[in-house]
């Protein structure tokens, strides 16, 4: 995570050669603009996730790619995240979860993500899959006693693209795992925004993602 102009302000060799790649934030902006002003009524369907007195709408396309689906989330694949998730207490930063499908990205930077602090609402973009390292969640007063335990999670068969343990005490779990983990609601407007580097580009992923993107933009997502 952290802030694209900030980024290429500091990193010498990209600054006067990509100036423009901070447009970025333009992009950004429309999209934040286009979700609060309720124009993703008549382009997205609503389903939700309930746990105890925690209810997260799910925000999705009700237009289906005709092709390769696989790197979009869809209602179901949320729920199993948040299924499984180990800290329910989380889901009080939670209100809305966005599946928006397109891929924003220039000069190898990904935007994974926005979470608008003030509405709860948690928007995710295609991306390349990836995972992020966390240290186990230790049981706390704030968990239910009826949660899963990462510990729990790992000895189930919620494997492969969700959670990978090696030998030491942390996980590589799923994007929205991550973000579960560290967003968190305030009185405020601000919007923060998460990206990933990617060093090395599958030109294969790349292109189906550009497709996908391309095809949901000419229908007006």
């Amino acid at each position: 995570m952290f802030d694209i102009r900030e980024y290429f302000d500091f990193d010498n060799t990209v600054r006067d050669i990509r100036r423009d790649i901070v447009d970025i934030d333009d992009d950004i902006a429309y999209d934040i603009n286009t979700l609060i002003s309720g124009r993703f009524d008549s382009l997205y369907r609503r389903d939700r996730y309930k746990h105890n007195d925690a209810v997260i709408e799910i925000i999705y396309p009700a237009l289906q790619f005709p092709g390769n689906n696989n790197f979009i989330l869809n209602p179901d694949r949320v729920r199993y995240l948040l299924s499984f998730y180990p800290n329910k207490s989380d889901f009080h930063n939670i209100d809305k979860i966005v599946i928006r499908p397109r891929f924003i990205e220039v000069g190898n930077i990904e935007l994974v993500s926005l979470y608008l602090r003030r509405k709860k609402i948690l928007v995710l973009y295609l991306f390349h899959p990836h995972f992020y390292r966390m240290r186990y969640p230790r049981f706390d007063d704030r968990e239910r006693a009826g949660d899963h335990t990462t510990e729990d999670v790992l000895k189930d068969r919620l494997t492969d693209n969700t959670i990978v343990k090696d030998d030491t005490e942390e996980v590589y779990v799923h994007p929205l795992w991550y973000l579960l983990s560290i967003v968190a609601h305030g009185n405020d407007d601000r919007i923060d925004k998460f990206f990933i580097k990617k060093d090395a580009l599958n030109d294969r992923i790349y292109e189906i993602m550009n497709d996908i993107s391309f095809y949901y933009s000419r229908h007006g997502y």
